[in-house]
């Protein structure tokens, strides 16, 4: 019998707080680790509307978009005053251990070749470096979604090419990312901003539990997983 889910994550869920974040939540709550830290690679970067929020936390950002030739936010990107790069979804236009971090909100799911671009980020992050991100598991289909992640399939994937998980954090739930979508997106959009429906749920059931157990069981209802890797 494998390594049950309990044991794959042990070391990698935090005992801090649980919270339900997002990635720039998982940044500020990791702060320490990006001083220092210039030149970030935005994989997917859509239409480049995370760039004022990683300015925030990396002052001295040198930011650079990436993203395929053509997807609903590419195609609505408006701004010309920053740096983006086209690629094919596969490879990536840069040179070995180029970036300190690589930054990617909720683009995996959307991504063909998974394993492919995994290797690329793993190749274009300097030593040391930082992967953060996020990523869908439990939402309904949207903007071209193909795959969906579990916090045991991030950890496998990643590690598999050398960016070791030091952390997972649950955001959305998908019970309350799934009422969004059936009943009313306005209504439901507040719960990305503090703790959602069963998120709540679960603090108030595992009350008596500890900060693991509660994240634990958050990230198996998780709409949104966040994760943070280093490369070894």
């Amino acid at each position: 019998m494998g390594d049950t889910i309990r044991e794959v994550l042990e070391n990698k869920i935090p005992t801090d707080t649980a919270a339900q974040v997002d990635v720039f939540k998982m940044i500020d709550l990791n702060k320490d680790q990006f001083k220092d830290r210039i030149t970030v690679l935005d994989l997917g970067a859509g239409t480049g509307a995370s760039y004022e929020r990683l300015k925030r936390h990396i002052p001295n950002i040198q930011y650079m978009g990436l993203d395929i030739e053509s997807s609903p936010e590419v195609d609505s990107r408006t701004r010309e005053d920053l740096q983006f790069k086209v690629y094919d979804g596969r490879k990536m236009p840069f040179e070995s251990g180029q970036f300190d971090v690589v930054f990617c909100k909720q683009v995996l799911e959307h991504v063909r070749y998974p394993d492919e671009v995994i290797a690329e980020v793993a190749r274009v992050i300097k030593k040391g470096g930082i992967f953060v991100g996020s990523v869908s598991q439990l939402e309904p289909y949207h903007s071209h979604s193909i795959f969906n992640w579990t916090a045991y399939g991030i950890v496998q994937v990643l590690e598999s090419h050398g960016l070791v998980v030091r952390q997972l954090r649950p955001g959305i739930d998908g019970i309350t990312l799934t009422m969004r979508r059936i009943i009313s997106r306005e209504k439901f959009n507040e719960f990305f901003g503090f703790e959602s429906i069963f998120n709540h749920f679960i603090d108030g059931n595992l009350r008596k539990s500890t900060v693991w157990e509660r994240n634990f069981n958050k990230l198996l209802i998780a709409g949104h997983i966040a994760w943070i890797a280093f490369k070894e």
